[in-house]
């Protein structure tokens, strides 16, 4: 018999279940094995139930606070996300080699994200990083998210990956300025494959400013082979963020005529800080007991060391004085 805390627990347990996809994902999640999950739930469980109930509780706890933070949209479509989403879609439609590349936190990733959950038959999004750049890293990686079989060798490895591409997909590369020319070489001979039989499998590499340099621009030799079959290289800098953009991110701010607060985030956008800098500074604001107005945003900045050098904050604030 449980006790009535331990009942809470199971019965928050049995709604959290309920919401997800399956009892195997909701074990994923929880960190505890799914033949576990049922004992407990049915009462059966033979073990340590406290370490259990002591570790429910405590995810549910987190999840609890979680929901009292400031939840950030899901995807604005701002005038650069509109450009990736774009692009994206024309290699999409094209096939063949595109470049993405801009200053970190635009709206690139958010931006592949919305376009897979758009394509979700036809578009694969993978990010990489410093651990998994390596041409047998990577296709591995690609394998798992496409569901092809795995070998020791990198031809079968390769041949596996063919076999379960189609005509008129895309794969979205994130992150791509972490890898080396000989795993691009190897990525853009799927584009290869498909274009020699007539189809098309569109490739696009995300990342910053160094992708573009080196699949767009670089005149060596290796690099040759890529520079002339990318069919498109863009370039975004957070000079291009807009005012309007901000509107689209903060519609609690544009619904309530808060001029100098979008003002004020937008300036911050368009420096190293960039959009993910701006949401970062108005969802601590927020959390601190709701102290997004200019005040609010402009102590929140300091406290979290933001350089203001070139802002003139009275002229931000006048912004608001004319509404």
């Amino acid at each position: 018999m449980y006790t009535d805390e331990q009942q809470r627990i199971i019965d928050r347990l049995n709604e959290f279940i309920g919401e997800q996809p399956s009892q195997n994902e909701a074990a994923k999640l929880l960190g505890i094995s799914a033949p576990i999950l049922t004992n407990l739930r049915k009462g059966t469980y033979t073990g340590t139930v406290d370490k259990f109930m002591n570790k429910l509780a405590a995810y549910f706890n987190i999840k609890s606070d979680l929901g009292n933070t400031y939840r950030e949209i899901e995807y604005a479509h701002t005038s650069i996300s509109k450009k990736v989403y774009d692009t994206i879609r024309i290699c999409h439609v094209k096939g063949g080699l595109a470049v993405y590349a801009g200053d970190a936190g635009i709206g690139k990733t958010k931006a592949a994200q919305k376009y897979v959950g758009d394509n979700p038959d036809s578009a694969v999004y993978l990010s990489v990083n410093p651990c998994l750049t390596s041409i047998k890293s990577t296709l591995k990686l690609l394998a798992n998210k496409i569901g092809a079989s795995s070998a020791s060798t990198l031809d079968e490895l390769w041949i596996n990956i063919v076999g379960k591409l189609s005509d008129g997909m895309v794969l979205i590369f994130d992150e791509a300025q972490h890898l080396p020319i000989k795993t691009i070489e190897t990525l853009r001979s799927f584009s290869d494959c498909f274009r020699d039989s007539g189809q098309t499998l569109g490739i696009i590499f995300i990342g910053n400013h160094e992708t573009a340099r080196r699949l767009g621009t670089n005149k060596k030799a290796d690099f040759a082979q890529i520079r002339n079959r990318t069919k498109q290289t863009r370039v975004c800098t957070v000079k291009q963020i807009k005012r309007e953009d901000i509107c689209l991110l903060f519609p609690i701010l544009a619904d309530s005529h808060m001029e100098a607060e979008i003002e004020f985030l937008w300036r911050i956008s368009q420096t190293q800080q960039a959009l993910r800098g701006a949401v970062n500074l108005f969802s601590n604001a927020y959390d601190n007991d709701k102290k997004y107005d200019f005040n609010g945003l402009v102590a929140m900045a300091k406290y979290m060391e933001l350089d203001l050098t070139g802002l003139d904050l009275k002229s931000i604030a006048a912004k608001g004085d004319k509404k």
